[in-house]
């Protein structure tokens, strides 16, 4: 989403821009992303879907024998 909306913004490819352009963009942008899509500030992206920080999931624990 972040990748299509810097592409429509700029008319530049995301992957030929130079690393230090993409944070700054991101860094300004992402929080309206964010609020857009009701995923809050301090969520994390792990296992393929938005997560309350430091919250683990119930599948990934190992068992104990």
């Amino acid at each position: 989403m972040a990748i299509r909306r810097y592409t429509d913004q700029t008319g530049q490819s995301w992957a030929k821009a130079p690393a230090a352009t993409r944070r700054a963009w991101l860094a300004e942008t992402e929080p309206a992303i964010r609020a857009e899509h009701g995923v809050a500030l301090d969520a994390v992206w792990d296992g393929g879907d938005w997560q309350a920080p430091g919250q683990v999931g119930l599948f990934d624990v190992p068992e104990v024998a």
